[in-house]
Parts: C-alpha cells; sequence; structure tokens
C-alpha cells in the first residue's frame, strides 16, 4: 500500500518508542481512520492506532503498555491506575485480565456518561502519581491495592506477589487500605498471603488455586541438597512438611517445558529428562515420598489440581485454624 506522507512516519516513530499513534489534528483522524477502514490499522482506544501486522505481534500486556503510552501523551494530566498501570509497573498478571480492553486511570470524581465506553475511572480522594518509563501511573502500592479491589483472587494474588518481590510491604497496602476507606475483606488475604519467595506468575496463580480450595499453605523454594554439585542446592516450587515426617513436594510445570526449540536436538532433550530423573532420586533420598506435578490446564481447572493435592494426602485447613476467608 501506498505510504502516507504524514500518518506513516508518525506509525514509524510511534512503533520505534512501543507505543501507538493518535491523531491531532482533524485531517490526521481522517487519514487513520481510513486506513482503519481498509483493515490496515487496528484502534484499540478511541483516536489510538497501530498497524495490523504489528499489533499481532504483540501479547496482551505489551498492547496495553502501547495503548497507555499514546493515551499518556494525549492527556498528559491522566494517572494510570489499576490494571493499566500494573503493565507499567511490570507487575506479574494473567494477561486474560485485560480481555474487555478496558483503560483504567486514577480520579477524584467517579465515571460519567462522557467518558469512553472503554474508560474507567477509580475514585480517590488525593490522586498520587509517579512516572515510569515516562507514563504517570499510581505508585505501586495504590496499583495493586486497586487490583485487589477489581480482580478474583486468584487473578491478584500474582500482583502482590511481584510486589512483594520488589521490596513492597504487604503492611503499608494493608494500611493503605484503611487511609483510603475501603473494605479489606479483599485485600487483607491478598496482604497476608503475598510471599517474595514465589519466582513467578505462573506458580503464583498455582498457590492461588491451592489456598482458594483451602489446602494446608505449602512453603515456597525450599531447599534440598544436590549430591552431583553439593555447592549448589534444589529447590522446589512447595513443598509440605508433616509432623510425622512425610514430605510432599508439587512442581509448577510451565506451558512447553519440554518442547523442542529449534536450536535443541534429540540428545538435548534425553539430557533433560534425564536430570529431571536424577532430581527426582534425589529428593526421595532425602525423605521426600511424594512429588506431584501440575501444568496450566490444571490451574486453569483447579478440580483436576484439587484431585491431585487430596490423592497425594495434603490436608485442608481446620476452620479457625489460620484459614484467611476468600471473596471470589
Amino acid at each position: 500500500m501506498r505510504r502516507h506522507d504524514i500518518i506513516d512516519p508518525m506509525l514509524d516513530e510511534a512503533q520505534e518508542n512501543a507505543r501507538c499513534a493518535y491523531g491531532t489534528t482533524p485531517a490526521q483522524r481522517r487519514a487513520f481512520r481510513r486506513r482503519l477502514s481498509e483493515g490496515t490499522l487496528v484502534s484499540p482506544y478511541l483516536n489510538v492506532y497501530a498497524r495490523t501486522d504489528y499489533w499481532a505481534t504483540l501479547n496482551p500486556i505489551e498492547r496495553v503498555r502501547h495503548t497507555v503510552g499514546a493515551l499518556g501523551r494525549e492527556h498528559p494530566g491522566w494517572v494510570f491506575a489499576g490494571p493499566s498501570a500494573a503493565c507499567i509497573h511490570d507487575l506479574d498478571h494473567p494477561y486474560a485480565v485485560h480481555d474487555s480492553g478496558i483503560v483504567h486511570i486514577a480520579s477524584t470524581h467517579a465515571s460519567h456518561a462522557k467518558d469512553h465506553g472503554r474508560l474507567k475511572r477509580i475514585r480517590m480522594r488525593v490522586v498520587p502519581a509517579v512516572t515510569v518509563s515516562g507514563i504517570r501511573v499510581t505508585p505501586v502500592e495504590h496499583t495493586i491495592l486497586d487490583c485487589g479491589m477489581l480482580l478474583p483472587f486468584n487473578d491478584a494474588l500474582p500482583l502482590f506477589d511481584s510486589a512483594a518481590r520488589a521490596g513492597v510491604a504487604m503492611s503499608d497496602v494493608a494500611a493503605l487500605c484503611g487511609e483510603r476507606r475501603l473494605d479489606g475483606a479483599r485485600i487483607l488475604p491478598l496482604c497476608a498471603y503475598a510471599d517474595p519467595l514465589s519466582d513467578n506468575g505462573g506458580e503464583s496463580r498455582a498457590r492461588a488455586a491451592i489456598i482458594a480450595k483451602g489446602f494446608v499453605v505449602p512453603e515456597l523454594q525450599h531447599r534440598f541438597e544436590n549430591p552431583a554439585n553439593p555447592a549448589s542446592f534444589y529447590r522446589t516450587d512447595f513443598t509440605w512438611t508433616f509432623p510425622d515426617g512425610r514430605i510432599v513436594v508439587a512442581e509448577y510445570d510451565g506451558m512447553g517445558k519440554y518442547v523442542m526449540e529449534s536450536n535443541m536436538n534429540r540428545s538435548s532433550i534425553q539430557q533433560k529428562v534425564h536430570d529431571e530423573r536424577a532430581r527426582e532420586e534425589h529428593l526421595r533420598m532425602q525423605g521426600v515420598q511424594s512429588i506431584i506435578r501440575f501444568e496450566y490446564e490444571d490451574v486453569m481447572h483447579p478440580g483436576r489440581l484439587e484431585r491431585k493435592l487430596l490423592d497425594a494426602g495434603i490436608p485442608k485447613r481446620r476452620q479457625g485454624a489460620g484459614a484467611i476467608p476468600l471473596l471470589p
């Protein structure tokens, strides 16, 4: 397609800076809309555009960053909040959080009829702001607090774990909940269960499912000796140690753990399998009686995960014995 002398350089510049383009004059907006009608552009938000083929290469979090990057320039007074700010802070969370395409901003007043349909305001008496990668967002503590109010426990715990890994004190988040006069029924359990030892968002969601199903909360990243290399240790994703000496570990296998990569040959795959078998043997030598393996599909269908844990003898928490009520 023939290049447009005005908007193609705008799209080039925006793409180089990992954001969308937007029109600033009536002529530019008309040109963008023509390209949109032809299918060569997408528009994730009013007057925000990206090339269709480029957009297809981005994951949902990158798409939010591109959209927010344009809106932050178009509306310099906006302070992005909640899930939109979580993307800018690079906090772990599921892609599905952004399925609706909603953009969240902090505001001293509620949403009103003149707002775009994909704009949602998170109301607060005073709007705090920090600048991250050139974009004004709420501080991390406020960001995860707002996410905790908006999202179910299983989606929100990865954000709280991620913030804890970055050094955010959960006591500060709990106190902020009181300062903003928000109901702590959703936030306090997230603060209580947040753990900086969780390695990534996948493990956090798996642990959230374990907690939500009422099981005893496992220890994270327990260290076991590695007889093949005494200078290093094995670390297990989840470990339960019981008074009778029984030890059960669970490993969350991320998607594609054994997928053949372009630079891997048969011997590489065989070595991976051999190393995993040796690791399991060494763990059993140190008293591990059961090794549970679950994957993404188990987390998405918690009934499957629950059956695996029950089959391995993992008990559920007694009511009143450390169980923290959760809201969906």
